[in-house]
């Protein structure tokens, strides 16, 4: 057999290892495009180049253009076989070629004359190096998970990419992406956005073992994304092939072998404050699966039932009472099964239909109890959370011609959102100890406030790519059209607070009441519209250009259906630039550019532009009108002025939108270099630049409002606007333009006021990011891998953005932070996600072809602490009570106090091959999280001034300031039994 040269093969190998995630592919295709060249590397036109999909039967076939140019978009992804024909020549083979979603395959197919025999190139297609994309981020896929120790949840597998830290604990820990909150990120399974509209929070939770592959970008993605300034998180589903498969997996994690957290004690008298060492937890979930084709080569199906239970013990905080030592315990409860079912028909060879439907509907028992003096716990309450939906999505993908195809996708993403008890009728009691400013519940009730409530997206996007020389555009629009359904009002439509002077234990006397009332109802839409066109621009061999450009359209809608915030024109260019060093694919210095705009979120319909009712008034105590539920007479007198948040009026758009407002938006700079070492090895390392350039937050006016007032000669309005009257969404630190109907005299005629941002006094609304990535990869041979990244960042400003985590509030655009202008005194420093130095590395080795060990470490450095009081001189302020940025009177700027401990955490895994017969496959494993169980500290109480000081002028120390308030998450372990056949 005569041997074409061996350099020759190897380039033809070298050549055909270049796949990554480019920032002009489809978000859940593939494509593979290359060239068909003579052994000499000249251009060979009109070669047969044929595509298979080896688990489908998919086949394809193009003819190369005249420079010998071919391609095949939008590809299911999976393992191909490509073969190269024409007359004259050899036919050559590429046995194995692996798409990936958002991911480009390069590769050139070489042909030799009939005087040359066939040559045939076998193995995977490996992504080392994309020389053609300038997007950041980690592609993960099933296979590796099943190597490496990672918890099976979304927020890990972001967690794996450099530039991802986690986030307050009080969101759940989600990820923080390039330095924005937790709130900023969008969630897609399939091309359906399953993210928290309402507050940006999260997303659906469907089963994780239905997810094939993970895309995490966390910067310089195309303009085929949009409304998110934090990061994506693309997944996909698996699919059936022309093999039937089945199996089933159970995955326990036993609390005898779950460590417990730490606990924290009051430093006034030794109770606890946080009393971790009762908690129980027990999880586990099964997935029984199928997949093949109910059509040879045409129609594909795979289902997946997840019988599922969660349960959690804890109880809450210890104190004092006449009765003895109260403590409240929790039992919480989740056997709700989710489900998913995913169709795939292959029409023809250029016409598939895609179909998923998913369920993560469940009902969470929540019973809370009593127990006095540590006895067993009594008065149990339930109540029940509503959440999770139905969800479902279609997408249709044509090729029209080798230049030109569409794709067209429609889908619906639900989330309930009901809290619901028995015990709704009742209200919420509680009594406020004085000694140490602890609020215990009474017994009567379940949930402090009950929702009867819904979201739904419904999503229409269509999409084209066309090729055109050197240009590969791609251009589309998406529709979204989202609804809440919100009915939320105090248990028993009020909620009591029973202030108790407990300084003689014994004779404990209750001495003031406060009533508060609070509802709001309603159905709010927003609907949120985009067009886009990009295109990657081969420039020259070596240098490619990506350049797009998306305009997004966000509207809000208040209950009665009228617009009160339309944001519209938002141009966001993308553009990246991608040189090929050297010329021979390995080596790559790249640098883009990015827009982000992100939508006002549903809370700010529901909480602003709704009817919102929220006052409370303050009263002598005089005995009860009803003990036993807690209900008080409100007869004795006021003790201190009525607060009117909201009236329960459903304000117009003109009075609670400034007429100026602009849009939220985040710009992004990003630059670096990656090369392959060898075969096995690639680096890179990146440099990143983000910065919030506009928020968009609820400001109170009331104080510029009395000076406008007095100066345009309407008088002292202060009996109206005391502090607290009207809040505006704006733009802090910008001219504003609003109206009231409330001024003296006008007889309710909307009269506009120009308050400037001096008389406003809110400061610029400021995050910035800066970090520098240096990334190592081996990817597995077969015996072991390695990921591994450092990562040096910076996140300061006085902004957190959408959500904060100061307070652990997810109002997302409507946080206190801006309510008034002292509140922001001092807010500038580093921001809570804020980690210097970051250290990630996860790999797996093959010890033999049965066992496989994973490992997964990480570093974080620790999170700046704050030291919050009481505003000395801003008695607006004031009444936030210690939430502004001062100690004891003193200036405390944000992350002056230091910083929490630096931590990190080490997973370890084991997983053993048990032969059991042909065609069929038992895996059992064990995951260790945590192996050393750490137990650093990772978030303090940062609450400097004692809020049950008698004068907020001169407040006490809270003794508890810098005691822990969370941990690392201590050491479990998960086993696993996963057969399959």
């Amino acid at each position: 057999m005569y041997q074409i040269k061996k350099s020759a093969v190897a380039l033809a190998v070298a050549l055909s290892m270049s796949a990554a995630a480019p920032a002009l592919a489809n978000s859940t295709n593939g494509s593979i495009q290359g060239t068909s060249v003579q052994v000499n590397g000249s251009g060979l036109a009109n070669v047969t180049i044929t595509i298979e999909n080896l688990e489908t039967g998919l086949t394809r076939s193009v003819q190369s253009d005249e420079s010998g140019d071919f391609r095949f978009p939008l590809l299911p992804a999976g393992n191909y076989k490509v073969t190269a024909e024409k007359n004259g020549f050899r036919t050559t083979i590429q046995d194995s070629v692996k798409v990936g979603i958002s991911g480009k395959t390069n590769l050139d197919m070489r042909l030799a004359s009939d005087d040359v025999e066939r040559i045939e190139v076998t193995g995977t297609t490996i992504a080392m190096v994309d020389v053609t994309s300038s997007s950041t981020g980690i592609v993960v896929d099933s296979v590796t998970l099943d190597r490496v120790p990672v918890p099976r949840n979304l927020t890990s597998v972001a967690l794996l990419a450099p530039g991802t830290t986690q986030g307050d604990s009080a969101f759940g820990d989600l990820p923080s992406i390039g330095g924005a909150s937790v709130g900023e990120n969008g969630y897609y399974i399939n091309g359906l956005n399953i993210t928290n509209f309402r507050t940006g929070v999260g997303s659906s939770e469907p089963p994780f073992d239905m997810y094939e592959t993970f895309e995490v970008k966390t910067g310089g993605y195309s303009a085929e994304f949009g409304r998110v300034t934090g990061g994506v998180i693309n997944a996909k589903t698996k699919s059936g092939t022309n093999e039937f498969k089945a199996g089933a997996n159970f995955y326990w994690e036993p609390d005898a072998l779950r460590e417990q957290r730490n606990s924290s004690r009051n430093n006034v008298n030794g109770l606890y404050r946080i009393d971790n060492t009762q908690d129980e937890v027990n999880e586990w979930d099964v997935n029984v699966w199928a997949s093949g084709a109910l059509i040879e080569d045409k129609l594909f199906f795979y289902a997946l039932f997840n019988p599922r239970s969660a349960e959690n013990n804890y109880v809450g905080e210890q104190t004092n009472t006449a009765d003895g030592v109260l403590q409240n315990g929790t039992f919480e409860k989740d056997e709700d099964a989710f489900w998913v079912a995913k169709l795939d028909w292959y029409v023809t060879e250029n016409n598939i239909l895609e179909i998923t439907a998913f369920s993560d509907e469940r009902s969470t028992e929540i019973t809370t109890y009593d127990s006095v003096d540590g006895g067993d716990f009594t008065n149990g309450r339930v109540g029940y959370e509503d959440e999770g939906g139905l969800n479902y999505t279609a997408k249709w993908t044509s090729i029209i011609n080798d230049d030109f195809s569409v794709s067209a996708q429609y889908g619906v993403n639900k989330q309930d959102r009901t809290v619901r008890s028995e015990l709704d009728g009742n209200p919420a009691v509680y009594y406020r100890y004085d000694s140490t400013a602890a609020f215990v519940p009474t017994n009567t009730w379940a949930n402090f406030t009950a929702e009867q409530g819904d979201d739904e997206r419904e999503v229409i996007r269509l999409d084209a790519d066309w090729y055109a020389g050197d240009h590969s555009i791609r251009f589309g629009v998406d529709y979204e059209k989202l609804t809440s359904n919100s009915n939320t009002i105090n248990s028993g439509g009020a909620y009591y607070v029973y202030y108790v002077d407990d300084s003689d234990p014994a004779n404990e006397e209750i001495y003031q009441v406060r009533y508060r009332d609070y509802n709001v109802g309603g159905q709010f839409e927003s609907k949120n519209f985009a067009y886009y066109v990009q295109d990657q621009w081969q420039v020259t061999d070596t240098l490619v250009i990506n350049a797009g450009i998306r305009n997004d359209t966000f509207e809000n809608f208040n209950a009665d259906g009228d617009s009160f915030a339309k944001l519209d024109n938002q141009w966001a260019l993308r553009l990246g630039a991608v040189w090929d060093v050297f010329g021979d694919g390995e080596t790559k210095a790249w640098a883009s550019y990015g827009r982000y705009y992100l939508p006002i979120a549903a809370n700010t319909n529901i909480r602003l532009a709704g009817a919102e009712t929220y006052t409370q008034e303050y009263y002598e105590f005089e005995g009860f009108a009803d003990e036993a539920l807690g209900i008080p007479n409100l007869t004795g007198a006021k003790t201190q002025p009525d607060d009117v948040f909201a009236d329960g009026t459903a304000k117009s758009p003109d009075e609670i939108v400034d007429q100026n407002l602009d849009s939220m938006y985040s710009d992004e700079f990003i630059a670096g270099y990656q090369f392959q070492l060898n075969d096995e090895w690639s680096m890179s390392i990146q440099g990143t630049y983000r910065e919030l350039s506009t928020t968009i937050e609820d400001v109170a006016i009331d104080a510029a409002v009395i000076e406008w007032a007095e100066a345009n000669g309407y008088g002292d309005v202060t009996d109206i606007w005391d502090g607290f009257h009207q809040y505006v969404l704006t733009n802090p630190n910008s001219d504003m333009r609003i109206g009231t109907t409330e001024l003296p005299g006008a007889e309710g005629e909307l009269v506009f006021m120009d308050l400037s941002a001096e008389d406003l006094r809110y400061p610029d609304s400021v995050r910035k990011y800066a970090a520098l990535d240096f990334m190592w990869q081996r990817a597995w041979d077969g015996v072991w891998m390695l990921n591994a990244a450092y990562t040096w960042s910076h996140s300061w400003g006085n902004n957190e953005g959408y959500v904060r985590s100061d307070n652990g509030q997810d109002d997302a655009g409507l946080t206190t932070l801006f309510d008034q202008p002292g509140l922001l005194d001092g807010a500038y420093g580093d921001l809570p996600n804020d980690r210097r130095h970051q250290v990630k590395l996860y790999g797996a080795y093959a010890v033999t072809d049965d066992l496989t060990l994973g490992a997964n470490f990480q570093f974080w450095t620790g999170r700046p602490i704050n030291a919050f009081g009481y505003h000395p001189t801003d008695i607006f302020a004031q009444d936030y009570d210690s939430e502004s940025f001062y100690a004891g009177g003193e200036l405390a700027p944000r992350g002056s106090r230091g910083r929490t401990s630096s931590y990190y955490s080490v997973d370890l895994s084991a997983s053993y091959n048990i032969d059991i017969g042909e065609d069929q496959t038992l895996v059992v494993r064990a995951d260790i999280f945590n192996v050393l169980n750490n137990d650093r500290v990772t978030e303090v109480n940062e609450i400097y001034d004692d809020e049950s000081s008698a004068d907020p002028t001169n407040p006490d120390v809270n003794p508890n300031y810098g005691l822990p308030t969370a941990w690392q998450t201590p050491r479990y372990v998960r086993f696993s039994v996963n057969y399959s056949f």
